[in-house]
């Protein structure tokens, strides 16, 4: 599959999804579908290859699964990457709500 596909292959593991596959590369839905058309969506199997499409910038790119307790300044120091940086690949990082009760601190201009 792998001189077939145009991107990534990923390895299906147990509790994958589409869905999920497509979450954890950045990717739309619609795409991972588009590029998988005979995969059976209801019956994934551990093991399954399935291509997950990228562009040129996605060969720059490296993954990393977030542990219990981690947070994102601890992720920003372990990665050593910034905010910024995080937030431009990880958009749906935006989407996470705020613990109820949380207090913000804003700077004065």
């Amino acid at each position: 599959m792998e001189d077939e596909c145009k991107g990534l292959v990923h390895k299906v593991v147990a509790g994958d999804t589409l869905y999920k596959i497509s979450k954890y590369y950045g990717v739309r839905l619609i795409d991972v579908l588009k590029e998988n058309p005979y995969v059976n969506v209801y019956n994934l199997q551990v093991g399954d290859e399935i291509c997950v499409p990228t562009d040129a910038s996605e060969e720059n790119r490296r993954y990393y699964t977030a542990r219990v307790g981690e947070t994102l300044g601890s992720l920003i120091e372990y990665l050593d990457t910034d905010i910024e940086k995080l937030m431009e690949y990880n958009k749906e990082l935006y989407e996470t709500s705020v613990p109820l009760g949380t207090i913000i601190r804003i700077p004065n201009d």
